[in-house]
């Protein structure tokens, strides 16, 4: 099965990369036509794009809080323009009768037929998938099922727990009140239960309040993948006192050791776990926005704010728990 995503940079591209790597997994490495890994330098991009919808079997629209939202300079809204290559690439795939999916990430809902040229208003007409980030492999399992045929089954929401040893010992921490805008490259807020990208995490500076954390020997764990492996490191981890509570920085790295091309995003770090308590909330990042090559490593900053003071044994928890970075030399938990 070929799959074509079509998506807005600036609006949801670490959702985009994280389906397109699940997608791979699932129907393999030359499955998926996404343009900033299928389309090479100095390849006329119009003629990319025909060739990859006339190929494909199914068009994913990938659509988040801001899909409606850019402008032209003249104030009007993208998706009108005739040039907007979204608009393109999803008038050609409904006009050619390929099969589209809409699938709403971020807390997105439909956009009504009132809300887009009209030839794009019979999206509105096709059934919407939603990917939630609590149950992200369930909801792409059930995605990739419907695309074969099988019946639809719904995801039952269930919270996440920390299982140290044998037994339960902490619940993960609501912090969607609180949010530290850390660098100038922010995401922009979210509202009505949408998720934004995290905003771009500013380095650390002298004088700011930092404290460095002493690392563990090893500060490393590794994802285990169908096709090989990614490696992460903690380079250096910091954290400051601000607003009642702390922020944490940690500067990684994550090593490609697949044979394709795999994004770094945020939603490789599942939680950072501090005197037993897990905080799941990203609050900056700084990678992401394209995908890492076979073989090569991305370094980048992570941010995370927590409630108890990050003193004592810190672990980061990887993405669906398949793997874990002990970051501390201390393995005693801090109290909380």
């Amino acid at each position: 099965m070929q799959v074509f995503l079509s998506y807005r940079r600036g609006d949801v591209p670490g959702h985009a990369g994280r389906l397109g790597d699940a997608l791979r997994q699932r129907l393999g490495p030359n499955s998926v036509f996404q343009d900033v890994v299928a389309i090479a330098p100095g390849q006329d991009f119009t003629t990319a794009i025909d060739r990859a919808l006339d190929d494909c079997d199914v068009v994913l629209a990938v659509i988040g809080p801001g899909w409606l939202t850019p402008a032209t300079p003249q104030g009007a809204p993208r998706l009108f323009d005739a040039d907007d290559y979204v608009r393109m690439e999803l008038a050609r795939a409904l006009d050619r009768n390929v099969r589209v999916v809409p699938v709403l990430v971020g807390g997105a809902a439909l956009p009504a037929a009132s809300e887009l040229p009209d030839d794009l208003r019979g999206l509105v007409r096709r059934q919407a998938v939603v990917l939630h980030d609590e149950t992200w492999h369930q909801d792409v399992n059930g995605l990739v099922g419907s695309l074969h045929g099988e019946p639809a089954v719904p995801t039952t929401r269930r919270p996440r727990w920390l299982v140290p040893g044998a037994a339960v010992a902490a619940v993960l921490v609501a912090l969607g009140a609180a949010a530290w805008w850390w660098g100038a490259g922010s995401g922009g807020g979210s509202g009505g239960g949408q998720q934004a990208a995290p905003p771009t995490c500013a380095a650390p500076a002298a004088g700011e309040g930092w404290s460095r954390i002493a690392l563990n020997e090893d500060p490393t764990g590794e994802e285990q993948l169908p096709e090989g492996s990614l490696l992460f490191t903690v380079k250096d981890a910091r954290w400051r006192a601000s607003g009642g509570g702390w922020q944490v920085l940690l500067a990684t790295s994550m090593q490609n050791k697949t044979s394709e091309p795999l994004y770094h995003g945020s939603w490789r770090y599942q939680y950072l776990v501090v005197g037993q308590q897990a905080f799941k909330e990203v609050t900056c990042f700084s990678s992401g926005a394209t995908p890492v090559d076979a073989g090569l490593v991305d370094d980048t900053l992570i941010g995370f704010q927590v409630r108890c003071k990050p003193v004592g044994a810190i672990d980061v928890v990887l993405e669906d728990n398949k793997g874990r970075i002990r970051v501390t030399k201390d393995r005693k938990p801090g109290a909380c």
